[in-house]
């Protein structure tokens, strides 16, 4: 019995003693090991970054107008995961005291990222289904539940892209802009703009994605001046409601704009054929048609084939 009271009182002993080299082995001290962790939770839950760094350097660097480098991004994997994982660490309780235009840039910000992790972590997108068939082969449509089903995590809760669009930007925000500005991976939507969205100069961006999403005939408008009839995007027909609700002041009253129609009230204020605004403002017969729209993924690799 003594002996092993013995034995207990060195094994006890010893365990100090390799307690003791050990913290004074460490490069960090045990506290100093805690500081750190409590820092790091600080700074993910406190002090979120809005400038968005990480992303816009990838958007700029892997970007080039309608065209997205995919295997770029994918280069720099690490560098794109380090983005998201702080878009998922930012608390609700933290979200909510942040001003407008900080919520609405993180949460474009947050939809057009998670759209690219969907499509990077199935690429290259191949039809895997008879579904498929109806679709290009290289299109978002052919991930299944890529809006429904799929969840990332932001905000303080998990979301599928259905629900950052339809229950948190356009619910929340009522700005119609917003479809300039979150992007599905198309050839038809909106470009992804090469820099990310910021809350200091978001009205900016959000002005000059209207304005060459408007302006571009292939995808956004087109005006045909022999038929007196603008072809227009599926996206104002998609989402007509929210062209509908209001006019968006871009420096020039919209009252005298005689048009019965809230859609072309809306491209109105952006477009920029100037035959166009006059047939808009004196309330002439405009016949409006749907352009198609190209589902194709927004691939910089599928470039040089599909422009041939």
């Amino acid at each position: 019995m003594k002996e092993s009271v013995i034995s207990l009182l060195i094994m006890v002993i010893m365990a100090g003693i390799h307690s003791f080299l050990f913290a004074a082995c460490s490069p960090i001290k045990p506290s100093e090991q805690s500081d750190s962790y409590l820092s790091d939770r600080s700074n993910s839950f406190l002090i979120f970054d809005h400038s968005h760094s990480e992303f816009d350097f990838l958007l700029k660097k892997n970007v080039y107008k309608e065209w997205v480098n995919y295997e770029g991004f994918l280069s720099e994997i690490e560098l794109f995961y380090r983005y998201v994982d702080k878009l998922g660490k930012v608390d609700s309780h933290i979200l909510a005291t942040w001003t407008r235009e900080q919520k609405l840039a993180f949460w474009i910000n947050a939809y057009n990222a998670f759209t690219l992790q969907a499509i990077m972590e199935r690429y290259p997108i191949k039809g895997r289904s008879l579904i498929g068939l109806f679709f290009p082969q290289s299109s978002i449509l052919q991930i299944p539940g890529i809006w429904s089903r799929i969840k990332f995590k932001a905000g303080g809760k998990k979301v599928t892209l259905g629900q950052i669009e339809h229950k948190i930007i356009r619910k929340l925000f009522d700005e119609p802009r917003i479809h300039f500005a979150i992007v599905c991976a198309s050839r038809s939507c909106a470009n992804l703009r090469d820099e990310a969205y910021q809350a200091n100069i978001l009205e900016k961006q959000l002005h000059e994605q209207a304005v060459r999403f408007i302006n571009d005939p292939s995808n956004g408008v087109r005006w045909d001046r022999d038929n007196h009839r603008l072809h227009i995007s599926k996206i104002f027909k998609w989402f007509k409601k929210d062209f509908e609700k209001k006019d968006i002041s871009t420096g020039s009253s919209t009252r005298s704009i005689k048009s019965s129609q809230p859609v072309l009230r809306f491209i109105r204020q952006y477009i920029r054929n100037k035959e166009a605004i006059d047939w808009i403002d004196r309330g002439r017969d405009i016949r409006v048609s749907y352009l198609p729209y190209d589902w194709h993924l927004n691939d910089k690799a599928e470039k040089p084939r599909m422009d041939n």
